[in-house]
């Protein structure tokens, strides 16, 4: 089985009305994807460019998933792919720290 963790952060009118093809990616409002299939995370990332996101990885899904969940830094915020990349990594060391 093939498992991703991905559109968990966007509100459902936000994904009907915000997605742009016509703009450079990490311009693009962020979707965020996690697992521990790299080969599974690229197709759901290819289908999320496709329709007008930006792809932003967070990760495994035991810590990615987490980063997703209720009450994470990152959780039902409006980013651009290039801002989402960036809470990401502070977070990531954050944890670390």
């Amino acid at each position: 089985m093939r498992l991703v963790k991905a559109f968990n952060t966007i509100w459902y009118q936000h994904l009907a009305t915000r997605g742009r093809t016509d703009i450079p990616v990490d311009e693009r409002h962020a979707i965020f994807v996690a697992g521990d299939d790299q080969a599974a995370k690229q197709i759901i990332s290819n289908l999320i460019e496709q329709i007008g996101f930006a792809p932003v990885d967070t990760g495994s899904l035991r810590e990615g998933g987490k980063s997703q969940q209720p009450n994470a830094p990152i959780y039902n915020k409006i980013f651009t792919g290039r801002e989402a990349k960036a809470a990401v990594a502070a977070s990531q060391r954050a944890r670390t720290a």
